[in-house]
């Protein structure tokens, strides 16, 4: 231990509430969040050039936290006191956990954020050549989990890509807000050393800083907007694997999942159970759990830092790894799912009979209506329409008609496109920052 002055490692306030197991989490990220500080205290003047290259060669060989600390960053610190000596006691002047810890979070959010978001580009890449491929192919949908009307395999595709590519212009939105550096604003109230708080945002890649030094080190807001952005992408993920284990169902038989998805019964052999689709279907239950201990926690927290922010840490990365391995379970199915048969009811094309009677034929529509669901109900109802008629009589953007589709497509395509350049842009904004921060480390490590 090292800031304790009293009692011991076995007290109550020590071992209750340490975090050594959570901190495995954010590490590495701990520990570039260190070397940029003391980069800044070097470059602020405050410690020479020797004692900074031996600061650096220290955080380098920090490797595991051990038993016996509050947590990463005390074990941190007393890793440099004990390989540096007297002079490693430099880095606790003008930081604080408070805002190495807020720096941390950050930075390691915006490391899952990054993978969330090219995964969901190759997911959406995935479901537009999927839906390229099956303009033709009718497949059933739905309103009250009743058949409502024809459509086809690629409109319902072109929905999927259209709810994740919603869900990615948000979670990227709130990447933008959380990349601004806590770091440099000490407990609360920043520090009587004057360090460059934006050249140390630039070195960790950072857009900006957190201005106001109590938001810095005490607000976790934009982390939870990320986390309630991903939660309902979660959701969204949620009912296509609910649709994935219906239709898959052999009740309704219309879809069949890749076999690396489905498992049998222990006693029944026929049995060809949509498990990954169930598995993701309650895994964004459990995220709404750990979002609803997010919240729980932070609403009654003062304001400035509280050792209850400490404990919705774990929750954070819980929600973004599991949508991280969520969209990957969901384009594996969805790639290998195949249509089985076509599902047709002739009341299907109802509707399209009544709205070709009332454009045709210059009446109201609840006329014609009326007419068809009087058929209807007597059981005369007949059509001479088949499924690719009503499909192809659709006049509407964003319906199943093939050739709105192919321009669908076409149109997609170029937003996908733009949100891929729009994170590549930003990963290499990202680089380009921690490759300065790199550049400074050399030069200070040349002996």
């Amino acid at each position: 231990m090292l800031y304790r002055s009293w009692g011991s490692s076995s007290d109550e306030a020590s071992d209750y509430t340490n975090s050594i197991h959570e901190d495995a989490e954010i590490t590495e990220q701990v520990k570039l969040t260190m070397k940029a500080h003391v980069i800044s205290l070097f470059l602020s003047g405050t410690v020479d050039k020797p004692v900074t290259r031996d600061l650096i060669k220290a955080i380098n060989s920090f490797k595991e936290v051990k038993q016996g600390y509050e947590d990463v960053h005390e074990a941190l610190e007393d890793h440099l006191i004990k390989e540096v000596g007297e002079p490693g006691g430099w880095v606790g002047l003008a930081r604080s956990r408070n805002d190495h810890v807020a720096t941390a979070l950050r930075l390691k959010t915006r490391d899952l954020l990054d993978e969330l978001l090219n995964s969901l580009l190759t997911l959406r890449e995935a479901l537009l050549s999927k839906a390229e491929e099956n303009k033709e192919v009718i497949f059933p949908v739905y309103t009250h989990f009743q058949l409502a009307q024809p459509s086809t395999l690629s409109h319902y595709l072109l929905y999927i890509e259209e709810e994740l590519s919603s869900r990615w212009r948000n979670i990227f939105s709130e990447l933008s807000q959380l990349n601004r550096s806590p770091l440099g604003s000490g407990a609360i109230v920043g520090t009587n050393l004057k360090v460059d708080r934006q050249k140390e945002a630039t070195m960790l890649g950072f857009d900006d800083i957190v201005y106001n030094t109590i938001s810095a080190t005490a607000s976790r807001s934009d982390i939870i907007s990320v986390v309630l952005e991903v939660a309902n992408l979660m959701v969204s993920m949620s009912r296509i694997a609910e649709d994935m284990v219906l239709l898959s169902s052999n009740m309704i038989d219309v879809v069949q999942l890749p076999d690396s998805h489905v498992s049998t019964s222990s006693l029944m052999p026929h049995k060809r159970n949509a498990v990954t689709m169930e598995t993701l279907r309650a895994k964004a239950g459990l995220i709404i759990g750990e979002v609803t201990s997010i919240l729980s926690i932070y609403k009654g927290t003062p304001s400035g830092y509280d050792l209850d922010l400490q404990e919705m840490n774990l929750h954070y990365w819980n929600v973004l790894e599991e949508a991280i391995r969520a969209v990957k379970i969901l384009k594996s199915a969805i790639s290998g799912m195949v249509v089985k048969r076509e599902v047709m009811d002739v009341k299907s094309l109802s509707t399209d009979e009544a709205e070709l009677t009332s454009i045709q034929n210059k009446v109201p529509y609840r006329k014609a209506y009326f007419d068809v669901a009087s058929r209807i109900k007597q059981g005369s109802y007949q059509s001479n329409l088949k499924p690719q008629d009503s499909i192809r009589m659709k006049a509407v953007i964003g319906s199943p008609n093939p050739d709105l589709i192919t321009e669908e497509i076409k149109t997609k395509r170029k937003f996908l496109s733009q949100d891929r350049e729009k994170l590549t842009s930003f990963s290499l904004k990202v680089r380009n920052g921690m490759n300065l921060m790199k550049v400074i480390e050399d030069d200070l490590l040349q002996e």
